[in-house]
């Protein structure tokens, strides 16, 4: 029987500093380490119009990544635990995940009030947690 399917729409912040190059380098790595986790597909955000003299395909929006996931038990946490361990080899970025309006922000800093946020944002998509057999 096919399973519930769940899209969330991940941000990331890399800081003040990271410049558009560096923007479409971390959403690439970001995007691959995640095509190799539990997600169903990664997707790149289009954004609107190309500019004019603009090169040929759709303008992406770096930083921006559509994820589409298949409920089964623990999908969730299994992609905040990657999230994690890949902030904690990308020192001062943010992640946020969004399920329609319901907003997470993840850093790379282990702390228990983050830990709580985490389990309460979780406890509030259990129905993407559970598996649907």
């Amino acid at each position: 029987m096919t399973g519930q399917i769940t899209q969330l729409m991940l941000r990331l912040d890399p800081g003040p500093d990271a410049d558009e190059e560096e923007m479409e380098k971390l959403t690439r790595q970001l995007r691959d380490d995640l095509l190799a986790s539990e997600v169903e597909s990664v997707d790149l955000v289009v954004s609107g119009e190309k500019p004019k003299k603009a090169k040929a395909g759709d303008p992406i929006t770096w930083g921006t990544l559509l994820l589409t996931l298949a409920a089964s038990g623990g999908v969730l946490t299994t992609l905040i635990n990657a999230l994690q361990s890949w902030l904690t080899r990308h020192d001062r970025h943010k992640l946020s995940l969004e399920i329609g309006s319901d907003k997470l922000e993840v850093t790379g800093i282990s702390s228990e009030e983050q830990r709580r946020v985490i389990e309460a944002w979780l406890s509030r998509h259990k129905e993407v947690e559970v598996a649907n057999d």
